[in-house]
């Protein structure tokens, strides 16, 4: 028995991955990390000098004895609290005001990324923003694993995205 030699293999290049469309390509992955970043920075700021302007307000309505507060003006709690509750709202509210409003958050804008929706391209609304930030919430509940899965799908997308519809693109 004599042994052939294995076949001659040929090597052909990949097929070409298609982009969302022409002039636009999937977003790539460490424009949106840093974008990703920078909007975390930009909303721990903001919500930190609102934050600070509320315990302001219920510094100055505070009666103190020694170093501890003893009373606090009904005014100023509740002045305080209203401050705290905007606070919250616009951490919450960021990601989905800014993809609804054009698709692109003040971290994606640097880099020319965009939210669109997955099946034509367009603009997303508030519900579909709605749902991507639910999206973001359970992409980064288990061990990261959603935004992780951007290395793994063929069209970058994270848990984030395959829940709500969407894709990040770079481009016009």
């Amino acid at each position: 028995m004599s042994s052939s030699p294995p076949p001659t293999v040929s090597w052909e290049n990949p097929e070409p991955q298609e982009g969302p469309a022409p002039g636009v390509e999937f977003a790539p992955h460490g424009g949106r990390l840093v974008a990703y970043l920078l909007d975390g920075l930009i909303i721990g700021i903001v919500v930190t000098v609102i934050a600070t302007i509320g315990a302001g307000v219920l510094w100055s309505g505070s009666t103190m004895e020694g170093n501890r507060i003893v009373s606090v003006t009904t005014g100023a709690a509740v002045a305080a609290t209203i401050i705290f509750i905007i606070a919250g709202v616009v951490g919450l509210l960021y990601f989905p005001f800014f993809w609804a409003r054009g698709g692109q958050t003040l971290g994606m804008r640097p880099f020319s990324l965009r939210v669109v929706r997955d099946s034509d391209g367009g603009r997303i609304g508030w519900g579909t923003a709605l749902l991507r930030l639910v999206g973001l919430v359970v992409a980064g509940a288990v061990f990261y694993l959603g935004f992780i899965w951007i290395f793994i799908d063929k069209r970058r997308r994270g848990w984030q995205d395959l829940i709500a519809g969407t894709i990040v693109v770079k481009g016009p």
